[in-house]
C-alpha cells in the first residue's frame, strides 16, 4: 500500500505514471518506419525500444562501536549485524518519432538483516535520532509525485518497489524539454559536491551507477556555443504532504566554453534560501582540474550570519607505471557552514535541515579526499578512497575491489573503515542530553551485479 495520502491530482499523476510503464512493459513494439511500412502503417510502428537492467545481491557485515546507540539499548547491542539486499532495476527508452521519447526506470528491493532490526528498536527508543530506523528503503516523502510502494514491511525486512526515473522529453529543433521524475547534477566534485543541490551523492557513496530521481521540469537551450538550463524540481512540505513552492528548487545554468576550460554559472532558489555560484574545468599538462564555489544566502540567520560559502577543488591524473594503468585524484572541500561544534546539527535548524533534506554529509568545514586505482589486470581493479577531516584530524578509508566474472557480471567488494581520536568527526563525540556518543560504525560489504 502507499504511505503517504496525497491531492487526487496527484494521485491522477502517479496512476498515470505506473499505467504509462506497464503499458510500455506490456506491449512493446517492433521498430518499423513509415518509409518502410507505407503509408498504411500503424503509429506504433514509428515506436522504438531499448531496454536495460541489472539484478544485485548485497551482503554487509555492520560492526557497531562501543558508547554508541548500540551500546545503550540490551536488546540491541554491539553484536556485528549481517544484512542483505536483493536489487532488481529494468530500464526502459521508448522513441515516439524522432523528437519525442521517455526514460522510465522500474526497481524493487527485498532488504533486512539486523541492522533493520536493531533499527527498529532504536526508532522506538529514539525517534527524533532515528526517524526512519536504519536499512529503510528509498522514500517519496519531499517528491511532488509518490511512485515508491511497500508491498511487505515487518521489524526485520522489506519488500519494496518503485519508479526512479518517468520522464517525457521533447526535442524542438532549439533545445529540449524533460519533464517528470528524472535526475540532474551540477558541479565538478568527485568526494563533495557544493554545486550539486538536487539530491546528492553522500561522500562515502562509492556506488554511483544511479542517483535517485526527483520530480522536475528541465529545459535546455543551447545558445551559440554556450548552454542553458533552467530547472524546476517540484517538492512537497513533508510535514503536510502538500505541494509548497518553499520546499522546491527554481534555477538556472549558463555554460560558456573558453579555449580549453568550461565556465558554469549558476543561479538558484533553493528552498527558501538563494544560491550563486561559479564553476570552472580544464586542464594543466596532461591533468585535469576542476573547481567549484557557491555562495549561500540564507533566509533565517544561523549563528548570527546571513550567507557562507562551500567549494571544493580537484585534480585528477592517469598514468602508466609497471606496466599498469594508473589513475588518481586529490580534492579539497571548505564547508563554510560549519563552525566545527558538531553538536550543531542538534542545535541549529539551518544544519539539521540540510542533513535531513540529504544535501549535507559534513560537519566539519575543511576535508582533503584522494583516490587511487591500478588496474591489476583488465578485469580486475583496485581502488583506495580516503576522506580526512583536516580540522580533528579524523576520517574514513574505503578499498575496494571489483572484478569482472564475464561480460555482464561484475563482484565488488569494499569497506569502510573510520579512525580518530575521541570528540572527532569520525572518531565519535557526545550528543547533547544523550548518554551516548555518535560514531560512524565500521563495516565490509560485497555484491555481486548481473546486467542485462
Amino acid at each position: 500500500m502507499f504511505s503517504l495520502p496525497i491531492s487526487p491530482l496527484f494521485r491522477l499523476i502517479r496512476v498515470f505514471f505506473y499505467a504509462f510503464s506497464l503499458g510500455l512493459f506490456l506491449f512493446p513494439a517492433p521498430y518499423a518506419t513509415a518509409q518502410e511500412d507505407g503509408p498504411g502503417s500503424s503509429p506504433l510502428s514509428s515506436i522504438d525500444m531499448e531496454w536495460s537492467g541489472h539484478i544485485k545481491l548485497y551482503g554487509r557485515a555492520l560492526f557497531p562501536q562501543e558508547g554508541t546507540a548500540f551500546d545503550s539499548l540490551d536488546s540491541v547491542g554491539l553484536g556485528t549485524n549481517y544484512d542483505g539486499l536483493l536489487e532488481a532495476r529494468v530500464n526502459n527508452k521508448t522513441f515516439f518519432g524522432d523528437h519525442v521519447y521517455s526514460i522510465i526506470h522500474w526497481e524493487a528491493g527485498l532488504t533486512g538483516g539486523g541492522s533493520r532490526e536493531d533499527g527498529e528498536r532504536l526508532k522506538d527508543a529514539y525517534p527524533a535520532l532515528f526517524p526512519n530506523g536504519l536499512l529503510s528503503p528509498p522514500n517519496d516523502d519531499r517528491r511532488l509525485v509518490d511512485l515508491t510502494a511497500i508491498v511487505h514491511e515487518d521489524d526485520g525486512t522489506v519488500l519494496y518497489h518503485r519508479l526512479d526515473r518517468a520522464f517525457l522529453a521533447f526535442q524542438p529543433d532549439w533545445g529540449e524539454i524533460r519533464i517528470g521524475r528524472q535526475a540532474v547534477t551540477w558541479g565538478h566534485g568527485f568526494t563533495f559536491n557544493p554545486m550539486d543541490l538536487f539530491n546528492p551523492f553522500s561522500p562515502t557513496d562509492l556506488e554511483r551507477d544511479y542517483k535517485l530521481g526527483d520530480d522536475i521540469a528541465l529545459v535546455q537551450v543551447p545558445v551559440s556555443e554556450n548552454a542553458l538550463d533552467l530547472i524546476y524540481v517540484a517538492r512537497r512540505n513533508p510535514d503536510t504532504s502538500e505541494p509548497d513552492f518553499d520546499s522546491s528548487s527554481l534555477g538556472g545554468k549558463f555554460s560558456i566554453p573558453i579555449d580549453s576550460t568550461n565556465l558554469d554559472i549558476i543561479l538558484t532558489r533553493h528552498y527558501e534560501d538563494y544560491i550563486a555560484g561559479v564553476g570552472a574545468v580544464g586542464y594543466v599538462g596532461n591533468a585535469a582540474w576542476r573547481f567549484d564555489v557557491t555562495g549561500t544566502f540564507l533566509d533565517t540567520p544561523s549563528r548570527g550570519r546571513s550567507a557562507y560559502l562551500s567549494a571544493v577543488a580537484n585534480l585528477d591524473y592517469s598514468w602508466n607505471w609497471f606496466g599498469k594503468n594508473w589513475y588518481g585524484y586529490t580534492e579539497l572541500y571548505y564547508n563554510g557552514l560549519s563552525d566545527n561544534d558538531y553538536t550543531d546539527p542538534f542545535t541549529d535548524p539551518a544544519i539539521a535541515d540540510r542533513i535531513a533534506r540529504g544535501e549535507l554529509f559534513a560537519l566539519g568545514s575543511m576535508y582533503w579526499s584522494g583516490n587511487i586505482n591500478i588496474e591489476l589486470h583488465p578485469l580486475l581493479n583496485v581502488y583506495l578512497t580516503a576522506i580526512v577531516n583536516l580540522d580533528d584530524p579524523s576520517g574514513v578509508w574505503l578499498p575496494r575491489i571489483v572484478y569482472d566474472v564475464s561480460d555482464n557480471i561484475q563482484l565488488t567488494a569494499t569497506a569502510g573503515l573510520n579512525w580518530g581520536a575521541s570528540n572527532t568527526e569520525y572518531g565519535g563525540f557526545p550528543i547533547p542530553g544523550l548518554p551516548f556518543s555518535q560514531k560512524p560504525a565500521d563495516y565490509v560489504t560485497s555484491w555481486v551485479t548481473w546486467y542485462f
